[in-house]
């Protein structure tokens, strides 16, 4: 049975939630999380499953309104749905965390007969990928203290999609999402990247879209304006000089966007924070800002 009918009483009270998250109000209910949140056959996943997501989001603090940052993903009836997280919603509750004070990523390859562990997802010719690498540095307990996590390649490579066009940015985010999750446990629990999923076959590789679409722009998340826009290019222009048209494109990429036109305002906080820790494509410092 597939209905509220197959819900208890308590699951009932619970088919819609309201909380905040950073400042905006989020209001999620079971039909428009399932017509509009689910990636996949949105026919397979249960009322008990989509129940879980949206009270997992409001336990978490987590806004599934915002594309790619979090959403619920199902393609077949016979295995659970997925709760998928974004890189970027993993940095953004990184980086709000009281206790958290940086970070360091990258990548481990072979160069000859050395292993080096090297900033950056850039592999160089002659080199081989081997891994990921991520430390979080926080403070607890009025100590500095250190989570570090390496991840090998061959582990989780599928060789499909963006594993075979991007291997190291994907190792990478691997690394990053679980190093993470282990600095801060309680609030990544049950937390799990696409990419992580991906490489465990907890979802597939590829998979074919059946919603309505992206979520509906809220009335609390306006477009950005022109002054916002412009702040976006102007810390584009300066962390990536004469590649910041191409380096912000790609960024916009990873948001599913291929313009800054009608850009919700909770998509442009994501974006300008992206752009921070874009240290892969930093420029050299001999490149000339134009």
């Amino acid at each position: 049975m597939n209905g509220t009918t197959a819900l208890s009483i308590a699951e009932q009270n619970a088919l819609s939630v309201k909380y905040e998250v950073r400042g905006v109000m989020v209001e999620l209910d079971m039909d428009f999380a399932k017509r509009q949140l689910v990636r996949g056959r949105a026919e397979f996943v249960t009322d008990q499953e989509i129940l879980f997501f949206i009270n997992t989001c409001r336990s978490q603090g987590l806004d599934p309104r915002v594309y790619g940052d979090v959403y619920l993903i199902k393609y077949s009836k016979d295995d659970p749905a997925q709760m998928v997280v974004g890189k970027d919603a993993y940095m953004r509750r990184a980086y709000e965390h009281p206790e958290y004070l940086y970070k360091q990523d990258g990548i481990t390859v072979k160069r000859g007969d050395q292993i080096v562990q090297k900033e950056g997802c850039c592999v160089y010719p002659g080199e081989e990928l081997l891994g990921g690498w991520c430390k979080v540095y926080f403070e607890r307990a009025g100590k500095e203290r250190v989570t570090f996590k390496e991840v090998a390649f061959s582990e989780y490579n599928k060789g499909m999609a963006n594993w075979k066009s991007k291997p190291a940015t994907m190792i990478n985010k691997v690394a990053i999402s679980q190093c993470a999750r282990e600095a801060f446990p309680k609030d990544f629990e049950g937390l799990y990247s696409e990419e992580e999923l991906v490489a465990s076959g907890a979802i597939p590789v590829e998979y074919t879209e059946v919603t309505a679409g992206k979520p509906t722009q809220p009335e609390d998340d306006p477009p950005i304006t022109q002054e916002q826009r412009q702040e976006l290019f102007k810390k584009a222009k300066s962390r990536f000089g004469k590649k910041a048209n191409d380096t912000l494109g790609r960024i916009l990429a990873e948001f599913g966007l291929s313009s800054t036109t009608d850009m919700p305002t909770s998509v442009w906080v994501a974006v300008m924070v992206r752009t921070d820790e874009w240290e892969d494509e930093a420029p050299h410092e001999n490149d000339e800002t134009p």
